[in-house]
């Protein structure tokens, strides 16, 4: 399918689905530790026991409040070591007015903060709870270079706001929606913001991709497609959504002048016995790629040791060696095993370094969008 018929499809539609049918709020997880963590407002604020409804305190502008789980219950000290109690939560740092940032050991963000125990007697989990379009700001300037060109910017503007509604409530076991990390989408919080990203999200405000129902797709993206994208039934066990295989699909990358585009790593084997230990395979014997994909991605791989074989999915294998990618070749010699690989990343959806390259070839981020998920619509709030 050429680029200009892709390219109609996926069309942005001024339709009857605002953003704000879907989320304008999300909850991102900050850190979970049973260690103590600081928090505080550059404005004053209040910190609300969302239990019952109660005030705790009032809390001064820039003043530091220590906060820790105790036996299950969150216990909040001031920097005079003045404690207003031990509660069960979850409690809500708010800031007087909308546009105050709140602080989470000595990082700084947009919104609200929101403390929980969920159930534990010694973790606390601090989760930031914001408007999306503000959560964007750092996610995307931390996720893509803000020096890129700005149709880039773009794409991956869309591409977030997409990935966030498309798994909003991933980790709702955890009392969030998404992780601030690669786990998801990397949030640093506005440290990272810059005037390059930010306009690239308020220009693209509430545009997202759908799929042929109109709910929100699950945009994945990686850095560097190695010369070709994948799909996720070739590289995972399970879909996060039955349909996503209509719209991630193997697509040519553009990625050639990635760092990542070639790569090589050698591993003595001893080396490799310690990664690949969690197998319980004893001394690695042999490692042998069973089945690739149309990307030239390994699918399963084999390998033995002498205690036994097992096969696992190349992206469990990538993982344990913490490769860049597992689209690689390998060959052992000496007792070194060498791989020359290509990309970065899992390879699913949209390639970051292919995204720049069709930017700076003249591409509008709506047909770099129809490019990497194909079939996809553009929607605009």
């Amino acid at each position: 399918m050429n680029y200009f018929v892709k390219y109609c499809l996926l069309v942005i539609l001024l339709t009857a689905f605002p953003l704000n049918a879907f989320c304008s709020e999300i909850k991102i997880g900050l850190i979970t530790t049973d260690k103590q963590v600081i928090i505080g407002s550059d404005l004053d604020g209040i910190l609300i026991n969302s239990f019952t409804n109660n005030l705790i305190t009032k809390t001064s502008k820039r003043e530091p409040y220590k906060v820790q789980n105790i036996n299950g219950l969150i216990k909040i000290t001031d920097k005079l070591n003045n404690t207003f109690g031990a509660f069960r939560g979850p409690i809500k740092l708010i800031p007087n007015k909308k546009n105050g940032l709140i602080c989470c050991n000595n990082k700084w963000y947009r919104g609200e903060l929101l403390l929980l125990t969920n159930g534990n007697k010694r973790n606390i989990t601090i989760i930031n709870s914001v408007e999306l379009e503000d959560y964007l700001l750092s996610v995307v300037s931390s996720e893509i270079p803000s020096k890129w060109n700005k149709e880039a910017l773009k794409a991956q503007a869309v591409a977030a706001r997409s990935y966030s509604l498309g798994y909003l409530g991933r980790r709702i076991q955890k009392g969030y929606d998404l992780a601030a990390t690669v786990e998801d989408q990397v949030y640093l919080g506005i440290v990272s913001e810059k005037r390059s990203t930010t306009n690239a999200v308020r220009e693209t405000k509430g545009i997202i991709l759908v799929d042929k129902n109109n709910k929100p797709i699950i945009a994945l993206y990686h850095s560097s497609g190695g010369g070709y994208t994948d799909s996720v039934d070739n590289l995972w066990d399970k879909k996060p959504v039955e349909n996503i295989s209509d719209y991630i699909k193997p697509q040519p990358d553009y990625d050639q002048n990635s760092p990542h585009f070639k790569w090589f790593r050698n591993y003595k084997t001893s080396e490799l016995n310690g990664l690949l230990s969690s197998l319980n395979l004893g001394e690695i014997t042999n490692i042998t790629p069973l089945k690739r994909s149309i990307a030239n991605r390994i699918m399963w791989i084999k390998i033995t040791g002498t205690k036994g074989e097992t096969i696992i999915r190349g992206e469990e294998f990538r993982m344990l060696l913490k490769l860049p990618s597992s689209k690689f070749n390998l060959a052992i010699e000496n007792n070194i095993v060498k791989l020359t690989g290509s990309g970065n990343g899992h390879g699913l959806g949209m390639s970051q370094w292919g995204a720049k390259a069709l930017a700076e070839r003249g591409y509008t981020y709506e047909k770099i969008l129809a490019h990497y998920y194909v079939g996809a619509r553009l929607i605009k709030d």
